[in-house]
């Protein structure tokens, strides 16, 4: 989406091809030659700045913004939030610049569609703010949030009530009659091996292999060992094996929907949104923009 080359101290950032028809073809800062009259303005009208650089400027914004956000999004970077809320400000006042001088514009059907990118403006600019606001939070990245709040508490618990149970086992245990010490101890073994092996999963890459200890066969052996031992240890224990299984349950439900959420464009949700909220309003403002040149250039 936006590639990005760093060297003797300058960023240099170019968007997609898609994104730039999206905002337009001119130049940055180029002064598109757009006589007054071409807009509806009355002829011979002078403007302290005309339509042309007003147009181009607020189109240098709207790209200035898209790129240092997504600049944001890709380096968490202090440095291109600053860009973006600096650009942020410059197409605000770009926006209300075309505003004012619209007080002289003739044409009613680019005020009408003046009006209409105001409103995008605000819109595209609240949408920004709320993609900004979830760099660097648990809230960017919702699987992410679900095995953190969820599943690795769940997983820690279960841990703590395997030592009270073993411990609880051991004390009434004798070298001859292992019981259920036994198969309880794998299964301490296997939740022990689920907990590093989403750690490590959670940690690595988005195309990384599923942990074996965390798939659907694993889980469902782990929960037929406790219903298989529970018969077995004593029965003011039998609670704590129950709880045991209610959180390897919730384990395997919760670890479904991360597994999804990993697997689906929607883990990185500020890049989600970005894509699917920031991008058409760029496109539906650059449209704006470049009906109004091809306007112009009909009249030239």
């Amino acid at each position: 989406m936006l590639a990005l080359v760093v060297g003797s101290g300058a960023v240099y950032a170019v968007l997609s091809p898609g994104l730039r028809g999206a905002v337009g073809d001119a130049t940055p800062r180029q002064n598109v030659a757009l006589e007054a009259s071409e807009l509806g303005l009355p002829a011979g009208a002078t403007n302290v700045q005309d339509f042309g650089s007003l147009l181009a400027d607020f189109e240098a914004a709207q790209e200035a913004s898209l790129v240092a956000l997504r600049g944001y999004l890709l380096t968490d970077g202090e440095g291109f939030h600053g860009e973006w809320l600096q650009a942020s400000a410059r197409l605000q006042a770009a926006s209300d610049a075309l505003g004012r001088q619209s007080s002289t514009w003739t044409d009613g059907r680019k005020l009408v569609e003046l009006v209409e990118m105001q409103r995008l403006v605000d819109q595209l600019l609240a949408e920004q703010r709320a993609v900004a606001a979830i760099v660097g939070t648990v809230n960017r990245y919702p699987g992410l949030q679900l095995y953190t709040e969820d599943v690795r508490p769940a997983l820690g618990e279960a841990q703590a009530l395997c030592t009270e149970i073993m411990d609880a086992m051991l004390a009434i245990s004798s070298p001859d009659v292992v019981g259920p010490v036994g198969p309880f101890a794998t299964f301490r073994g296997d939740l022990d091996d689920l907990r590093a092996g989403l750690a490590d999963f959670m940690a690595a890459s988005r195309d990384a292999t599923l942990p074996e200890a965390a798939s659907s066969a694993r889980l469902g052996a782990m929960r037929k060992t406790l219903a298989d031992v529970r018969p077995q240890i004593p029965v003011e224990m039998r609670e704590e094996i129950d709880r045991l299984a209610s959180l390897i349950g919730t384990v395997q439900e919760k670890l479904d929907r991360v597994f999804a959420l990993r697997k689906g464009e929607r883990w990185d949700y500020a890049d989600y949104a970005f894509r699917t909220r920031i991008e058409p309003l760029a496109g539906k403002l650059g449209s704006i923009g470049a009906a109004w040149r091809e306007s112009a250039g009909r009249q030239s």
